[in-house]
């Protein structure tokens, strides 16, 4: 569906998101999903039509316009995702070295406390 369109017809006559949502019986959050992603169910977008007093057609993206409008949301669901794993990835590698350093220095204070105290078993 065209959300552009929904908003446009939905504003012409003065309506909220909620108002218009109540008239039709969906959810505001539905509404506001029509009107941004352009996705609903068959029954929804028949009673945004009917109220909106237009044909579920007339709502309805052209093939070129509904390509152009999934290319353009996609990317950037898919950038914060690939954002988020690489964001995770570095703080896990991280947290890793620090461990790891936090370790290996805890052993050597260790061995050498042991070398130390007893200098015929060190094995340095």
């Amino acid at each position: 569906m065209d959300g552009r369109r929904i908003r446009q017809l939905r504003e012409a006559r003065g309506w909220s998101q909620e108002h218009l949502a109540s008239i039709c019986g969906l959810s505001p959050r539905t509404v506001q999903r029509l009107e941004t992603e352009g996705n609903a169910s068959l029954e929804s977008r028949m009673a945004v039509a009917a109220a909106l007093e237009v044909a579920a057609g007339d709502l309805a993206l052209t093939q070129a316009a509904n390509t152009l409008h999934a290319s353009n949301a996609a990317p950037r669901s898919a950038g914060v995702r690939t954002e988020n794993l690489v964001f995770g990835l570095a703080l896990l590698v991280l947290a890793l070295l620090y461990g790891g350093y936090n370790i290996g220095k805890d052993l050597a204070v260790r061995d050498n406390a042991r070398c130390d105290a007893n200098p015929v078993q060190c094995h340095r």
